[in-house]
């Protein structure tokens, strides 16, 4: 027997005559798709709520429910009417083919069976309930896009009217100030300066989070290569080492001594180390420590940032990736941020495929996991 290659599916052969399901599963599990039998309607409906086929190969002439009435209850169901059913059938008479049609059959194989002519039917029909599925994905994914576009678009115009505000109102009262400048106040020229390009760059640090955001969250293709972990995290602490210096902080790295291969974009993972190691050391006072560390798990990798700093009101924790969202503790309120590092953040790490985690205590400190796929 000549055998062709095609994907294995779930199929259910619907039919009363017992030679004529042993045929038809021979025919099938050669070509290696799982199969699975009934002999009536009722079992057949049965067997489709238990576990939904890929594909039903349905007789009509059957005693107690015939095909056409199978079919008829599989395409009133929402979670069964996309199934595909090729019917069964000697009938050969037009009106016959036409009602199989009607009731929400797809394709129609003659007995006596012909091996050549089930396996093309069943291959076409698989095929194109694969494709199907697919674009039915495809425009699922458009959906979520479109829905993210939309939220992007109102986070900017809640940032358009409140975080742009107030250092767009600093440029205009500088620019003011320097047109009304008079002769004796010209050794303020650099204060005026100074303040216009503070308030320029809070603007641009926070458009170019907004747009990175909307980069991420619509699914904008990482670069991933398979790369030891380490020297990104040993690049990481070192960046910001003077900055923990400069507040006697200190600033630690624990990490095993072989290489930890994992499949990373190393820019975006540097994006997110750097996050939060920063943040860590804005949010801990002076004589405290950070400490980051790595640890392999089982199928997965640990990477922590753990500080003895303020610590997160227990309220604020579930909100901390939202887009804009700021602790309204005045503690944490009082550090400037633009408050979408933390959704960088977790936009990045689900597009490695991993997840983002906190714990916290209050006065205490923070403890932010991150957990990558890992095959070691």
């Amino acid at each position: 027997m000549v055998r062709t290659e095609v994907k294995a599916s779930n199929i259910l052969i619907v039919d009363d005559v017992v030679d004529n399901l042993n045929m038809l599963a021979d025919m099938l599990e050669d070509q290696g798709h799982d199969v699975r039998i009934a002999m009536s309607g009722k079992s057949a409906l049965e067997s489709v709520d238990e576990v939904p086929p890929d594909l039903i190969l349905l007789d009509i002439q059957m005693p107690g429910m015939n095909g056409y009435q199978v079919c008829e209850h599989l395409k009133a169901n929402e979670a069964t009417r996309d199934i595909p059913v090729i019917f069964l059938s000697a009938l050969s008479e037009t009106s016959d083919i036409l009602k199989g049609f009607e009731v929400g059959g797809v394709d129609y194989v003659s007995k006596p069976f012909q091996f050549r002519e089930v396996v093309a039917r069943v291959q076409s029909q698989l095929t194109l309930a694969h494709q199907r599925r697919e674009i039915a994905l495809l425009r699922e994914k458009d959906r979520q896009q479109f829905e993210q576009l939309s939220q992007m678009k109102d986070r900017f115009l809640h940032a358009t009217a409140h975080d742009l505000k107030n250092p767009l109102t600093g440029v205009l009262l500088y620019s003011q100030m320097l047109r009304n400048m008079s002769e004796n106040e010209f050794n303020r020229l650099g204060e005026f300066a100074n303040g216009i390009e503070t308030s320029a760059r809070k603007m641009q640090r926070l458009i170019t989070d907004i747009l990175d955001l909307a980069q991420m969250q619509i699914g904008d293709n990482l670069k991933l290569y398979e790369t030891n972990v380490i020297p990104i995290l040993e690049k990481a602490v070192k960046d910001n080492q003077i900055l923990a210096q400069q507040q006697s902080i200190q600033l630690s790295l624990d990490v095993p001594d072989e290489k930890i291969m994992l499949y990373l974009d190393t820019h975006q993972m540097e994006r997110v180390l750097d996050n939060l190691i920063s943040n860590a050391l804005k949010y801990t006072p002076e004589a405290g420590s950070v400490r980051v560390w790595l640890r392999p798990r089982k199928g997965y990798v640990e990477i922590a940032v753990e500080d003895t700093g303020l610590g997160i009101p227990e309220e604020d924790i579930p909100h901390l990736f939202e887009a804009f969202y700021r602790v309204k503790k005045k503690s944490h309120s009082n550090q400037s941020g633009t408050g979408l590092g933390l959704s960088i953040v977790d936009a990045i790490i689900q597009q490695h495929n991993g997840e983002i985690a906190v714990a916290s205590e209050l006065g205490k400190g923070s403890t932010f996991i991150v957990r990558l796929p890992y095959d070691g």
